[in-house]
């Protein structure tokens, strides 16, 4: 739950605070800023909770920890980039952290079946997981401006 509640916390923060002084769209700034911040807590907790985060990959997965600590360097970096361009979008970002995410959805999936990983959260937890990557994906998408939100049909007198 804490990855959800930092983008929208980090969200409702940054989009408060560049209001009218941001030159482009204010809300696609704060969305950058929202998800290099949540980025950072999940980079930092693959170090923190690594064990429990293995437990997330199936038994056959060769090199469970080292892949564990590799996806949190993936998105520590990752957030770095974010921070680095808050100010400006990186539509080619965007599709790295979609096909990132979509590569993290089998583990979620696997942990919610096999109710493992997370430091014991229930199933319901781990089946919340699924959904919520398919949140990041969009997030990532239109955050960076690799998607860009359909705009409306101009109005006709």
């Amino acid at each position: 739950m804490a990855p959800l509640l930092t983008l929208i916390a980090t969200f409702a923060v940054a989009r408060a605070c560049t209001g009218a002084r941001c030159h482009e769209n204010p809300g696609a700034r704060a969305a950058r800023a929202a998800l290099a911040a949540m980025l950072a807590v999940t980079g930092v907790a693959h170090f923190a909770s690594t064990e429990a985060m293995a437990q997330m990959l199936p038994p056959f997965v060769p090199g469970r920890v080292a892949l564990v600590y590799a996806t949190g360097v993936v998105e520590l970096a990752a957030a770095a980039l974010l921070f680095v361009r808050v100010g400006r979008p990186a539509p080619w970002l965007g599709w790295v952290l979609a096909g990132f995410f979509l590569a993290l959805l089998p583990a979620n999936v696997y942990s919610a079946v096999a109710e493992v990983g997370l430091g014991g959260h229930g199933p319901a937890y781990l089946w919340f997981r699924v959904p919520l990557q398919i949140l990041f994906i969009g997030w990532a998408l239109v955050a960076t401006g690799a998607v860009r939100p359909r705009e409306p049909p101009p109005a006709t007198a």
